[in-house]
């Protein structure tokens, strides 16, 4: 028989692995793209929806989705979510026309955007909050934060070796085995609060505003800002959204109660989570463009070359869970803005002489730390003083602002990237490096920014107890709504 603490550990061993599969599913396809494009004649713009289809049906996905864990029980949404996931990848690996793969790349999302806040929930109402959440959310971080970059790496594998159905079909097995311990390793915990009804047009209106914004602005590198699709796109979703928090502000079974924002913390924490993330997203491909089109890198050594920033995420983030068990969320935070910032100055330097040893490396392995650092305080931030009851909702909001600002990161830094490069004239190795280092200096702004509002607007406190049973708990917590 299981003790409660291997119970534990093989609960979070499994919700990581479904985590880093999620996040990997972002960038593994990334380098399969040129042989897509060979196979099944798809044009630039069906290339860029091989890619964009996952960021809508993920990001439109997570609210409805968190809630739905939170009401229907977060196993059953984990499990359902998954094996949406898995039956729409071997569907994607399989397919023979460009329509199909994007199609099913869009179900793929779906199912991920169920399966992200149900993952995240079920860490936070499986672990008691202090030191023992903390660590857990730690290695969950790692799983996230290093999935992006080591699926440039598995990607580039993949294509090399197996072609390119196999960044599809390689979910397949990873899907059945969680399934199978799903029912034997997790809880199946949902909100015991009597419901008064569904929030029907609340789900509706969230739903298609947030796909609708994500949709513009992946559309923003292809067709600029200017362009009349993207601002109608961009119009559309910010009055949804709009019509969103009205409808919210007078249903008697609110999708999100507003009242959740009252929470400084948890308010904080989205809002940051908008900025360094994007700031991330932008920077992995921004680094993929410059090592294969500056330094004509096939996608195996491209992809290889994002290895330390995925392994300095791994070691990174349970670090940075600890030390903010110890010292706080707060300095621990901001100190990994900081560094996020100061790795994109280094990775500024790059050109086409530049050196990966350098440059590169040295570059990616502070992103890894600094990035580490702030993925796993933002998230316990995120997700603190949050009953057991809204848990889906606080996951669902974090992912939500995670993806909606790596959408928007991507937007504006590579197409100002792509502005600075345009306007040097030829399309040379100088002139794109030349767009590069403007994306990353903007970047290593944002991150400065983002330091210095998590400075000023999170709630400064002493250090997380230990032992959160602790008497003090209540008043000691780092991340408490209100000073």
């Amino acid at each position: 028989m299981q003790t409660r603490t291997e119970r534990g550990s093989g609960a979070l061993v499994l919700l990581c692995l479904a985590q880093l599969t999620l996040l990997l599913d972002f960038s593994i396809v990334n380098m399969a793209l040129p042989a897509i494009e060979s196979d099944l004649g798809l044009s630039a713009t069906g290339l860029q929806w091989v890619v964009s289809a996952y960021a809508l049906g993920f990001g439109g996905m997570l609210l409805l989705g968190g809630r739905m864990a939170d009401l229907l029980g977060r196993r059953r949404i984990f499990v359902v979510g998954l094996l949406v996931f898995g039956v729409s990848s071997l569907v994607a690996g399989l397919a023979t026309a460009s329509w199909l793969l994007v199609a099913t790349r869009a179900v793929q999302g779906i199912g991920a955007g169920m399966v992200a806040p149900a993952v995240l929930s079920l860490i936070t109402t499986t672990f008691p909050e202090g030191a023992e959440r903390n660590r857990a959310l730690g290695w969950f971080s790692a799983a996230s934060a290093s999935g992006f970059a080591l699926g440039v790496l598995i990607g580039g594998a993949l294509t090399d070796y197996a072609g390119w159905p196999a960044v599809f079909l390689v979910n397949v097995p990873v899907v059945a085995l969680a399934v199978l311990f799903a029912y034997r390793l997790l809880a199946d915990e949902r909100s015991t609060a009597p419901r008064t009804g569904y929030d029907l047009l609340g789900a509706v209106t969230a739903t298609t505003g947030i796909t609708v914004l994500i949709y513009g602005l992946t559309e923003v590198p292809r067709l600029g800002l200017a362009s009349g699709r993207v601002l109608t796109a961009l119009g559309a979703g910010v009055v949804l959204l709009v019509a969103f928090v009205a409808v919210e502000a007078r249903s008697s079974a609110p999708l999100v109660r507003l009242a959740i924002f009252r929470n400084r913390s948890l308010t904080t924490a989205n809002v940051l989570s908008v900025l360094v993330p994007g700031v991330m997203g932008a920077v992995v491909l921004v680094l993929s463009l410059y090592l294969q089109q500056v330094k004509n890198n096939d996608p195996l050594v491209a992809g290889l070359s994002f290895l330390p920033l995925g392994l300095t995420v791994v070691v990174a983030a349970p670090v940075a869970a600890m030390l903010a068990t110890r010292f706080g969320v707060k300095p621990v935070l901001v100190g990994g803005a900081l560094i996020v910032g100061l790795a994109m100055l280094v990775l500024s330097r790059l050109s086409p002489s530049a050196g990966y040893l350098g440059v590169v490396l040295p570059g990616l392995t502070l992103a890894g730390v600094g990035f580490g650092a702030f993925f796993a305080t933002s998230t316990v931030a995120a997700t603190s003083d949050v009953d057991d009851s809204e848990q889906g909702l606080a996951s669902a909001l974090v992912n939500t602002a995670q993806q909606g600002g790596t959408a928007l990161g991507v937007a504006v830094l590579i197409s100002l990237a792509e502005q600075r490069t345009t306007g040097l004239g030829a399309r040379t190795a100088d002139s794109l490096a030349a767009g590069f280092r403007l994306a990353l200096l903007i970047a290593a702004a944002v991150a400065v920014v983002a330091a210095v509002a998590a400075a000023v607007a999170l709630p400064g406190r002493a250090r997380i107890p230990a032992n959160p049973t602790d008497e003090t708990r209540v008043g000691d917590r780092a991340n408490a709504t209100t000073d």
